[in-house]
Order: structure tokens, then sequence, then C-alpha cells
């Protein structure tokens, strides 16, 4: 039987520490849940820790845990760094360079049993990713549909919008949007965002993930692989 190629979502925030790990996992649980098999991707994360003698990415093992621990961690983030600084300058205080081949190659081992590949990019959708590489144009490089996550708090819409624009002038658009809640809070003004969101950027709202969600939350993707 003719092997076909697992759909490609990236998933990336307007920013950093929106809660895109959190959401992203949800989705690979949500997904593995159904029965799908699901293949989990961080090109390359910075902030990493050591754990006997190995550099360890939290967000690469949530996402490995999520997925039901397939193929191996070093598959799941080829490219680690100690620093917490954007990939390229954490790659360049250990006098190395984010390798643009390996962010590429890297999903190849993902190809073959994966239905659905989840990649995790690096900070905002116009953060650089590697030297002269922001996170847009590698997903574009992977021929991935964008998944974009945003914090629900005040000054989002903006950012959803500006986000959404900018990725349109790069004939480019989301696919869909996530809000996410990683604190334990909430304002009155808050409770419009999605509707706002949706109208004004054009680009259908997948679901809003409280603090402390769930994969019913999350449960919006199936628009998109359906």
């Amino acid at each position: 039987m003719e092997h076909r190629t697992p759909k490609r979502l990236f998933f990336a925030g307007t920013d950093t520490e929106v809660g895109k790990t959190y959401v992203t996992s949800l989705v690979a649980k949500h997904l593995v849940n159904q029965g799908r098999k699901v293949g989990v991707y961080k090109p390359v994360a910075s902030g990493c820790h050591q754990v006997n003698n190995t550099l360890v990415a939290e967000d690469a093992v949530a996402l490995w845990q999520a997925a039901g621990k397939p193929l191996t961690l070093q598959q799941v983030c080829p490219q680690r760094f100690e620093k917490a600084l954007a990939p390229p300058q954490a790659a360049e205080a250990e006098g190395k360079k984010v390798c643009i081949d390996q962010l590429i190659n890297g999903i190849v081992p993902w190809e073959k049993d994966s239905e659905v590949l989840l990649i995790e990019g690096a900070g905002g959708l116009f953060s650089p990713i590697a030297d002269g590489l922001l996170n847009l144009d590698l997903a574009k490089q992977l021929d991935a549909e964008i998944i974009l996550v945003a914090e629900n708090r005040l000054g989002a819409i903006h950012q959803v919008i500006a986000t959404c624009e900018a990725a349109k002038a790069h004939q480019i658009l989301p696919v869909g949007i996530f809000l996410s809640h990683p604190k334990n809070e909430f304002h009155e003004a808050l409770r419009d965002n999605p509707n706002q969101m949706e109208r004004y950027s054009k680009v259908r709202l997948l679901g809003t993930v409280p603090f402390g969600g769930d994969e019913q939350h999350v449960a919006g993707i199936n628009a998109i692989l359906n």
C-alpha cells in the first residue's frame, strides 16, 4: 500500500510564553486518543538543561510524552542549546550555528509512520529560528500549514491580526488559531476576544484553552484534518 505523506501542522506563537507547547501537547493527546499516528517535531530548542550529561528540552519531552513516546527524544528535538536565548544566539554562545539543513531534514524520520506531524516552532511566527531564517520561513520550507497560538489577554486582538496580516504579505496565512490561558486569571474584557479575532483576521478559531484545560478544548483541530 502506498504511503501517504502526513499532514504537517506548524504551531507558532504570536509571542513567547503564550502556551504553545501546552496547546500542541493537548492536540497530540487528542489525536492519539482518536487512534491517529502522531509525530512530534521540535526542530530546535534553547534554554535546555543538563540531565546525565545530556541536554534536555522540556518542551520536547512534553510533546513526546503527549504523543505516546514515538521514536526517540533525539529525533523529536535534534538541535538543543543551553542558553535561554533565541536559538541563533543560544547556538552562537556555544560557538555553533543552528543547522538549517538539519531543521528541514529532521522531519524525515517522522514521515514514514505518522498520519499527522505536529511541528512546534521557537517563539513567535516572525522570530528567528536560525541565522537568516524565521519560523515562518521554516514552515514554508517544510510545506506545513500554520496554527497560531495566542495568549488570551489585553492586546491579543492586535497581535493576532498583525501576525496574520504579516503572514499574508508573505503569501501564507494561518489555517487556525488557538487561544490559551497560561495564567490562572481572567478579565471580563477578554470575553469577546475570540469573536473579534476571528472576525478581523479571517482565520478560523479552533478553540480556547483555559488554564489547566484538557484535550476536549482542542477538539477543533479536527476541522483542519477532516
